[in-house]
């Protein structure tokens, strides 16, 4: 680690759920530039530290929010959710799922493709308010957990291992995908993985126009019937 970088107590959870990337895809300076007073100051310094990074041998990602800006438009285009705020994709995982920060809201939305579904989460609105966005950021790193991140099969089996033996690990712009996707009425079993490119393969989905907004109660609503 750099010299001058401090682990914070929340990075330290999340690198002991995730460890060190194996690889670190330096961040240009010019990305530094742009999103400076957009997004956290405390996230452009995991930037500057990790770069846009795989962790977990590629189970959960810090990405280029540029990257994410046709996907994420795809997503929100026809919804409200993009009156309220400036949203930016800060994170993924190895399935597609989308983690949005917000500049007045932080992370208020996750976006899950295979599912078809935009999760709505409380926010940080007043954290931001009262000047602690980068609090914000380190609980939101914090809070992620592997277990939750990894999606099981229908026989309750972690997928993520599953599919890294079987399409090898993720490169920065592939994910693992269900075809069919899971709103089209596919299973979550190993043989309807494949390994895909993310930009594509997210966009695709969006143009079916499959979109639920879901809140917590909705989710769980969707989990437990």
């Amino acid at each position: 680690m750099a010299v001058n970088f401090e682990v914070d107590e929340e990075l330290e959870c999340f690198l002991d759920e995730f460890y060190l990337p194996r690889e670190r895809n330096i961040v240009p300076v010019d990305i530094i530039n742009k999103y400076k007073n957009k997004l956290p100051n405390r996230l452009l310094e995991y930037w500057q530290e990790f770069g846009f990074s795989g962790f977990n041998d590629g189970l959960f990602w810090l990405v280029n929010p540029e990257h994410y800006e046709d996907v994420l438009d795809a997503w929100l285009d026809d919804t409200d959710i993009i009156e309220n705020d400036s949203y930016f994709v800060i994170a993924r995982d190895a399935f597609g799922d989308l983690y949005l920060w917000g500049q007045q809201t932080g992370y208020q939305y996750k976006v899950s493709p295979r599912n078809g579904w935009i999760i709505q989460q409380e926010g940080d609105c007043q954290e931001i308010l009262n000047g602690n966005e980068n609090e914000a950021l380190m609980f939101f790193f914090g809070c992620q957990v592997a277990e939750y991140v990894n999606i099981k099969d229908n026989n309750n089996k972690p997928l993520f291992e599953q599919c890294k033996l079987i399409h090898q690990p993720l490169a920065y712009d592939e994910m693992y995908a269900f075809e069919p996707a899971l709103f089209l009425g596919g299973e979550a079993k190993l043989e309807n993985t494949t390994k895909v490119n993310i930009f594509a393969h997210l966009t695709m989905l969006a143009s079916f126009g499959h979109k639920e907004l879901l809140d917590k109660d909705g989710l769980i609503q969707k989990a437990f019937g």
